[in-house]
């Protein structure tokens, strides 16, 4: 369109050049708007994200006391280095980074907007290349952030390199989410090394393959890694992963990855940790036949302490978006694995949904723990059986 030109706009702290529609339109024709298709990449609807990375990268300078030195290496036109730099606290170093000669002309431009060249440096080169000569224990980084148009797969392994070993931070995001959520099984399996399932639950599943995808990929090189904060919003997830340096401790991260089994029949699943796991395909609920995803990460995938500094921090800015949805998170972190879509469940009962907060408080009242989920409205996460929630379900018409 004719409307897509060099713009200013404003995020966050920071105003900055992008290519893009008009602001004023964006709502309007945000339908025709393919970020991955303009010269310098910026996608508006990725704001939440980096809201979040901001308030995760302050939680993570809080916890650990230190001033931290950051790689962006797909930048685009450097707004998240940028509002980093410009927002977070502790943050003394940060070199943002992009292939496309546009896009790194247009990040030079930014940082020279905000006066920020004694604290960002900007690169054009290959992703890998940029990792690959920071990995020497000297030039590591306290902070990658990957941010890709796709996965950040072909990234993972050079990142991991140039991570502090250490309590470093990882930040992914993938957006292709339907090889994640088992409409592209075979590209998922190449990709994340894992077999994915189309359920009413595969937005938790897709996360816990990238997780499996990166610890097994860190493990190689005697590092754990340990899930702080994972979301799926929109079209992408989003995970934040400490590091951890030892074979003993990558071997205990390992030990997390294992298979889920899941029943399409009557809605079974159960998590089996262990890579060489023996698997049943038979139900043990229906008697059906299982299917399996994975290998996946079985384990926890938010620290509680973690989520509740990251979620204060969205508070002292006001951020109501993401005030609700890191509370979603905090109230979720220590619940059961999977979700349950009580939409998905009302339809094969051929029933009209009952409220959620009615099934919540049934649940609670017979002694189930139970909670709301982000991952999907009006779906919860809950230890109560799924013929207990179906027996629910029927009485509360």
């Amino acid at each position: 369109m004719d409307d897509y030109k060099i713009r200013v706009f404003h995020e966050g702290a920071v105003d900055f050049y992008a290519y893009g529609p008009d602001p004023e339109l964006y709502a309007e024709i945000r339908e025709e708007y393919t970020p991955s298709k303009t010269p310098v990449f910026y996608n508006p609807v990725m704001k939440l994200n980096r809201d979040i990375a901001v308030y995760a990268i302050r939680a993570f300078q809080h916890i650990t006391k230190r001033s931290l030195r950051i790689c962006e290496p797909l930048t685009g036109c450097g707004v998240r280095g940028i509002r980093l730099a410009m927002e977070a606290n502790g943050v003394d170093n940060i070199i943002i980074n992009d292939i496309i000669p546009e896009a790194y002309e247009t990040a030079k431009k930014n940082v020279e907007l905000h006066n920020l060249q004694g604290r960002i440096q900007v690169y054009n080169e290959d992703a890998n290349l940029l990792l690959t000569e920071n990995a020497f224990p000297k030039k590591r980084f306290d902070v990658i952030d990957i941010d890709p148009f796709g996965s950040p797969v072909p990234f993972l392994d050079s990142a991991l390199r140039a991570v502090r070993k250490n309590d470093g931070l990882l930040c992914l995001t993938a957006t292709d989410m339907a090889p994640l959520c088992g409409v592209h099984v075979n590209a998922c399996i190449r990709k994340y090394g894992g077999v994915p399932l189309r359920t009413m639950y595969c937005h938790e599943i897709a996360v816990r393959l990238l997780i499996s995808c990166s610890v097994l990929t860190a493990a190689k090189r005697e590092i754990a890694l340990i899930p702080l904060l994972s979301h799926s919003t929109d079209h992408y997830i989003r995970t934040y992963l400490k590091t951890s340096p030892g074979a003993k401790n990558a071997d205990e991260s390992v030990k997390q990855v294992g298979y889920l089994i899941h029943c399409p029949h009557c809605n079974f699943r159960q998590l089996k940790p262990g890579i060489a796991s023996s698997l049943n395909n038979m139900c043990p609920f229906c008697g059906g036949n299982t299917k399996i995803a994975g290998p996946l990460w079985c384990g926890k995938i938010q620290s509680r302490e973690f989520v509740n500094q990251t979620l204060e921090n969205a508070e002292i800015d006001g951020d109501r978006k993401a005030i609700k949805l890191l509370g979603l998170i905090l109230e979720e972190a220590d619940a059961p694995a999977t979700y349950y879509d009580l939409h998905s469940l009302c339809d094969q009962l051929n029933l009209p949904c009952p409220a959620l907060d009615k099934i919540i408080h049934i649940l609670r009242t017979n002694g189930y723990i139970v909670t709301q989920t982000h991952f999907k409205n009006n779906s919860i996460k809950t230890n109560a059986h799924v013929s207990e929630i179906l027996t629910i379900i029927r009485k509360a018409q």
